[in-house]
């Protein structure tokens, strides 16, 4: 109880920080993936810094058994490259989480059809791509109902069932790009054209 209350507070803090803070997204990230990988800041290249925004305190890249705040919280996605390696971080003013671990974003996701579904999109997405699975890594996963059997992905010359479907938004991350995946309880559909 005590972790969660810690963990709930430094989130809050967290997001309450919402602005850029003294220092640049690109240096925060620098430092926050230094401490995490114990590779010295120098080494860092920013491969791109994008505004983003999360659906709770968790950045995007919370752990299964913590708590976060349901506020949206603004901040920027960081691509660093180090020793050959992509590494994301996600930063909110001063703060930063490293999020090169496959993670799942929001309560939703926790469960294990989601978490099946996410699996089934990084699968996917990897062999498009041709690299190894382990370097996709999850954004973020967001419920939501799609207004029919297309999953809001609608191929030409196709008929959908119009019916409420409900399923998920899946963010991934790949080589500092990313990639949106729509599914259902069972399909999962690349959005990319």
């Amino acid at each position: 109880m005590t972790v969660t209350l810690l963990a709930m507070a430094l989130c809050f803090v967290l997001a309450a920080a919402g602005g850029t803070g003294d220092r640049p997204p690109a240096q925060v990230a620098r430092e926050v993936a230094a401490k995490a990988l114990g590779i010295p800041e120098g080494q860092f290249q920013v491969k791109s810094v994008e505004p983003a925004e999360w659906p709770d305190s968790s950045l995007g890249c919370g752990s299964g058994n913590a708590n976060y705040l349901p506020v949206v919280t603004r901040g920027h996605r960081v691509v660093l490259e180090a020793n050959g390696k992509t590494h994301t971080v996600h930063v909110a003013g001063k703060y930063g989480v490293l999020c090169d671990r496959p993670r799942l974003g929001g309560r939703m996701a926790r469960n294990f059809a989601s978490a099946r579904l996410v699996e089934r999109a990084r699968q996917d997405l990897a062999a498009r791509l041709g690299v190894d699975p382990e370097t996709v890594q999850t954004g973020w996963v967001r419920p939501t109902v799609w207004p029919d059997a297309s999953l809001g992905c609608p191929k030409p010359d196709m008929v959908y069932a119009q019916v409420e479907t409900p399923g998920y938004e899946i963010e991934l991350e790949a080589n500092g790009k990313t990639y949106r995946y729509h599914a259902d309880q069972q399909r999962v559909v690349s959005c990319e054209e």
